[in-house]
């Protein structure tokens, strides 16, 4: 592969809160990565476990944020001083080259860029069975014409061209900013979808650690209580029509089955969630 001739800095912007199970694959993969110039920046969200103490570990920039998921990536954001930012989260560990790669396809011209996503080998147990198996179903869907649509699809881009980005938190009504959870992401790429149709994919670029029964029930019921807030705001009642409707079902049958019960399981849960917790948009 030849050598870049030109390098800018690449700025890897990870969300945490009691993240120390994974926190430490996360880093060390950014550790490893094959392109030379990147910063990370953990925006951590009052973590209680060794969440601060892993990051300290391997001399990340640290930032605190106590507002929700959306205004942690918008913290880590202004930490940054990349020309590109990545949005990796804490369960995620990169393949070595991914950032070379990422790199690569921007300076051709992409302004935003999906990273495939591949189930962590050494996950075990029933519910990473089924995210490896829902995985597995929409990756196969990747080439279809709607797979990036945003609401619609399966996939958001992770990678950036910093001044796409910058224009996605601004036009989020700052109302949403402290409180949204979930679809933090899709917000994001929904604004820069209206900005930009130059997105790619990079193939095999990243490994998701699953979650376990307990993380699962965690993290959706907050997804849950987080649909209030942003269902609240006309601006994005659409992309969450969409995005509700979404049912991870295809083929092989095997597969499809054990994806609709992974999407069934999470709506569940998320639906709790929306009953005990009933936060508003000012």
């Amino acid at each position: 592969m030849k050598a870049l001739t030109f390098n800018p800095l690449v700025s890897v912007n990870i969300p945490t809160r009691n993240a120390e199970r994974t926190l430490g694959f996360c880093l060390e993969a950014l550790a490893r990565q094959t392109y030379p110039n990147l910063e990370v920046i953990v925006a951590d969200g009052l973590s209680t476990d060794g969440s601060r103490r892993i990051a300290e570990k391997y001399g990340v920039r640290l930032v605190t944020c106590s507002g929700g998921l959306l205004e942690a990536r918008l913290r880590a954001f202004q930490a940054s001083k990349g020309d590109y930012i990545m949005l990796v989260d804490a369960d995620q560990v990169l393949r070595s080259d991914t950032v070379e790669r990422a790199v690569r396809m921007a300076e051709e011209g992409y302004d935003m860029l999906v990273l495939e996503e591949e189930s962590w080998p050494y996950c075990r147990g029933f519910i990473p069975a089924l995210y490896k198996a829902s995985k597995e179903v929409i990756n196969r869907r990747l080439g279809e014409p709607w797979a990036l649509e945003p609401g619609r699809g399966f996939f958001v881009p992770r990678f950036f061209r910093r001044s796409l980005l910058e224009k996605a938190f601004n036009a989020i009504p700052p109302s949403l900013i402290s409180k949204v959870i979930h679809y933090d992401h899709d917000s994001l790429y929904y604004e820069c979808w209206k900005r930009s149709k130059r997105i790619g994919v990079v193939r095999k670029a990243v490994y998701h650690i699953e979650p376990d029964w307990r993380k699962l029930w965690k993290t959706n019921v907050r997804y849950g209580s987080s649909l209030n807030v942003f269902s609240g705001c006309e601006q994005y009642r659409s992309l969450l029509a969409k995005g509700e409707s979404r049912i991870y079902f295809g083929r092989p049958l095997h597969l499809g089955l054990q994806a609709l019960l992974l999407t069934l399981i999470l709506k569940t849960v998320q639906g709790i969630g929306r009953i005990i917790y009933h936060p508003t948009v000012k």
